[in-house]
């Protein structure tokens, strides 16, 4: 589809900033331990395939994310690397086909996953089991893993390639040691299958927060997800979401002074008025700082973002026209409205949570290829 048919919106990602991220990873973990990039929800937002091809290119020896369809379009794309596909998908007749025919690896997480599996797989296939070692989310109970894993391994149909879990840590009091409980919990769990004779080639635990906690938990390998976009602590500062604009679209005087109560707006009434063509439907609503740039100065939404349109306050920039750039995340003149500005308008939690909220409408133009 001509480019030119879209709405003209556009978010500029920096992949040298993840470059950089994805070496200082490597550089961490050294060579011998496998790396996998978590790419999620679409790369974090940042677009699946590039992302993937950037991070492959820069260090990471696979690529981990929950969706069947991105892992078929990274087959699709050309890339050849291992892809671990996490526990989300339902194991019927077309799926499994799919994943022995893309040479993906699927995980295991329960008795009905791996039921399924074992139903419908055609051939040997490399699988992963996940543990659940105190996440309280998806996966098999740390206490019964071992008989688990070994069931698997007996089962004639699967070979045990990963066995992983994901730690949950929060910032409460105790991280440290609750970090280091689950990892116990999950050591345990892979020693009893070893016991029961299990030879386990990769033991994966170490997520991005665990590899900004400690390195003693690298095992066989890592999954970071967030540390693809941001650095590592004591790394040099990156940022990949170099810059979020769109025109405006039209621009006029307000004059309005009747039915003051029902304007769309509140607090002082604007002299002129701005509108751009990008609003809630986009995800506009969790990617504003207040403000957007116009003409080198900050200039105030007003009100809230419509579905496809959202105002701006141009009282104080009079020779805006029709046309001109409006910049909600990035530099223009000698201002600059940060990702950070935005986290805390918003009260996001992190620059992946923005990422995520850049729908399909928005345009992504890859900067540093």
């Amino acid at each position: 589809m001509s480019t030119s048919y879209l709405r003209p919106n556009f978010v500029e990602i920096d992949l040298a900033a993840i470059r950089r991220c994805t070496r200082a990873i490597r550089d961490a973990i050294g060579p011998s331990v496998k790396f996998f990039g978590t790419l999620k929800a679409n790369g974090y937002g940042f677009g699946l395939v590039p992302v993937a091809k950037t991070v492959l290119g820069a260090g990471a020896d696979a690529i981990s994310l929950i969706s069947l369809a991105d892992a078929i379009a990274l087959r699709e794309a050309g890339i050849t690397s291992p892809i671990l596909l996490y526990a989300g998908v339902t194991y019927d007749r077309e799926s499994v086909r799919a994943i022995e025919r893309y040479r993906i690896t699927p995980t295991l997480h329960d008795e009905a996953s791996l039921d399924a599996l074992l139903a419908n797989v055609e051939d040997q296939l490399d699988c992963a089991i996940k543990i659940d070692a105190g996440n309280e989310r998806i996966g098999v109970a740390s206490d019964i893993a071992g008989d688990y894993i070994a069931r698997v391994a007996r089962s004639g149909k699967l070979r045990v390639a990963i066995v992983n879990t994901h730690p949950s840590i929060s910032g409460a009091a105790r991280a440290d040691e609750c970090l280091q409980w689950q990892y116990e919990r999950f050591e345990r769990a892979c020693r009893d299958a070893e016991a029961k004779g299990v030879r386990i080639p990769l033991r994966v635990m170490a997520s991005s927060k665990v590899l900004g906690m400690t390195r003693a938990m690298n095992l066989d390998g890592v999954d970071p997800g967030q540390a693809l976009f941001t650095a590592l602590p004591g790394t040099a500062a990156v940022q990949p979401l170099a810059k979020l604009r769109t025109p405006l679209l039209e621009v006029k005087p307000v004059n309005r002074s009747d039915f003051l109560e029902q304007a769309p707006f509140g607090g002082r009434a604007p002299k002129r008025l701005g509108v751009v063509p990008i609003g809630y439907s986009d995800g506009i609503h969790r990617l504003n700082a207040g403000a957007v740039l116009v003409g080198g100065r900050r200039a105030p939404l007003l009100g809230s973002p419509a579905i496809e349109y959202t105002r701006i306050d141009l009282t104080d920039v009079p020779d805006a026209k029709a046309g001109d750039e409006a910049v909600f995340i990035g530099a223009q003149g000698g201002e600059r409205i940060t990702p950070e500005d935005v986290i805390a308008h918003t009260k996001a939690g992190r620059l992946t949570d923005l990422a995520c909220e850049l729908r399909p409408g928005i345009q992504r133009i890859y900067l540093n290829p």
